[in-house]
């Protein structure tokens, strides 16, 4: 009996070892990729792709180069080589990624790289050098493109992406020569606390950006310019202010809330209702933000210029652009006989709040314009 049991229970266990064994040999059945940069293979391997409708078969290398959390940068702009049907998504590097990518570039000359987005190849380059800045791209459709950059910014929370809004309003062309001097505009500027209940037109509130931070020397491909040289100047070029205007009355432009883009002199609009009551409420109740048309806000993105110049960027640099961007508003708007009055007192998390600001932006300071009583 115990002869027969041992016999049993040692078939039992050959069996047991087998079936083990089989499982274990199976091949990976999870093949995904996450997004990001990785290393074309030149041996076989579980991590096969095929680029579009090709029927080449790229083998990728699963270990990630550069994993999409260092991205830090993307847009989408016009192929250079004027392919109307076909766009190119610049995607940019933290230093990390960068310093990877240096690495990267160097060993795969002579191969390729592949770029993986959503588990799918989009772009096997050939690296014939070292690319030491930590810029890369992909050339595709626009729509397919807008669908990469949609995915990149889902995966990746803190991208920045400076794809133009397709939702952009553009604003009037701004007047370059005007009918009051400068000297006329220095010597009637005041501050003006009370304002008529009178809409502006569309034509002032795109003199008024401009004036505050337009691009008058547009440079592409240097990317801490945003657009290029602007009305106001800045410590290194670096620009570190963003500006939001909080619409109550404007000919032709519902209320709301609306940034401007100084690259395509154009605005996108963030709230779609009135918000002139609860920013007065956060500015302490200042009835003049309630009153006013319009309110210009200054934010700052501060590592723009800290990164570059430490605190001596938050304590002095980007407080000096503020002012030479204010006074340019102030002196515009003399010149279109409207007023302005700049305000420093709000509660900070307040207005954050209620501008759904990015957590890198800070709020600076509050200009309500409008028609006064002359």
């Amino acid at each position: 009996m115990n002869k027969r049991y041992n016999i049993i229970l040692i078939l039992f266990l050959m069996i047991s070892v087998t079936s083990c064994g089989q499982v274990k040999n199976k091949p990976e059945s999870n093949n995904n990729l996450k997004t990001g940069w990785y290393y074309v293979s030149e041996q076989e391997t579980n991590f096969k792709r095929q680029l579009n409708d090709s029927s080449k078969v790229y083998f990728i290398n699963p270990e990630i180069i550069i994993p999409v959390e260092q991205f830090s940068e993307i847009e989408i702009v016009e192929n250079e080589y004027n392919r109307k049907e076909y766009h190119t998504l610049v995607i940019r590097f933290d230093k990390k990624g960068t310093d990877s990518w240096s690495i990267a570039t160097k060993k795969a000359i002579g191969s390729s790289l592949a770029l993986i987005i959503d588990n799918k190849l989009v772009t096997v380059p050939t690296v014939n050098a070292q690319i030491p800045t930590g810029t890369s791209s992909v050339t595709d459709t626009k729509q397919n493109l807008e669908r990469f950059a949609q995915i990149i910014a889902t995966e990746n929370k803190s991208v920045k992406n400076n794809t133009p809004n397709l939702n952009a309003i553009n604003l009037p062309q701004p007047e370059k020569e005007g009918v009051v001097s400068i000297e006329e505009s220095l010597n009637n500027r005041r501050s003006r606390r009370q304002f008529q209940d009178k809409a502006i037109s569309m034509e002032d509130l795109s003199q008024v950006l401009w004036a505050a931070y337009g691009v008058t020397f547009p440079i592409a491909n240097v990317p801490a310019l945003r657009g290029g040289l602007r009305t106001a100047p800045s410590a290194g070029g670096l620009y570190p202010l963003e500006i939001y205007v909080v619409v109550g009355k404007v000919e032709g432009l519902e209320p709301g809330l609306y940034k401007y883009l100084p690259k395509g002199h154009q605005i996108t609009k963030i709230i779609d209702t009135d918000i002139r009551k609860e920013l007065r409420s956060a500015a302490v109740g200042q009835k003049i933000i309630e009153e006013a048309p319009i309110s210009l806000v200054y934010t700052a993105v501060f590592s723009r210029t800290t990164d570059k110049y430490k605190e001596r960027g938050r304590e002095r640099y980007v407080w000096i652009d503020l002012g030479h961007s204010a006074e340019n508003v102030y002196l515009q708007v003399e010149a279109l006989g409207l007023g302005t009055c700049a305000i420093g007192a709000f509660i900070d998390d307040n207005v954050a709040k209620l501008l759904k600001l990015p957590k890198e932006e800070e709020p600076l300071y509050i200009m309500p314009i409008g028609h006064y009583e002359k």
